[in-house]
């Protein structure tokens, strides 16, 4: 794939993904709750008000970006998630593969936040997921994919 092309699928990844994003914020209020939390092991994501689930999701962890080496880690080449990695994301590095794109294939690269959003909209568009996530801590931030979002009624069960 040329430069031109993959700037075009970069593109219209993040097109995807910000109408996703609009979408979820609009369907689901994701946007608007106290707070959110995650368990990777599980791949479970979800937003709460007064302590009380109103949304979850299943999580696909695609990679993060470190301010302190300036770099973005794929989430398949980093030890810490080796008992949390997902084979969805493994299919956007063999998309790269196939495609002769080194950004997608190789663990680790020079990186910021621009590049960690571009790699999370290309992910999402590839797997057609619901929404993305970028959650910060005091290193970086931790990017995410997010599937299957429904709303759960107070009792539990999924609405």
């Amino acid at each position: 794939m040329s430069e031109d092309e993959f700037r075009k699928l970069v593109c219209d990844a993040d097109e995807f993904l910000r109408a996703r994003i609009a979408r979820a914020r609009e369907q689901f209020g994701i946007s608007e709750f106290e707070r959110y939390d995650y368990d990777l092991p599980t791949s479970r994501f979800w937003w709460s008000d007064g302590g009380v689930v109103r949304v979850e999701a299943r999580v696909t962890i695609v990679g993060s970006i470190s301010t302190i080496s300036d770099s973005w880690l794929w989430s398949w080449a980093n030890p810490h998630l080796d008992d949390v990695r997902t084979p969805e994301i493994e299919r956007v590095r063999d998309y790269g593969a196939t495609h002769g794109l080194a950004c997608l294939t190789e663990a680790k690269w020079p990186a910021d936040e621009t590049d960690g959003w571009e790699m999370t909209s290309v992910s999402a568009r590839l797997l057609e997921s619901e929404a993305a996530y970028r959650s910060p801590n005091d290193e970086g931030a931790l990017f995410l994919l997010l599937h299957d979002l429904r709303h759960v009624t107070p009792s539990g069960q999924n609405a």
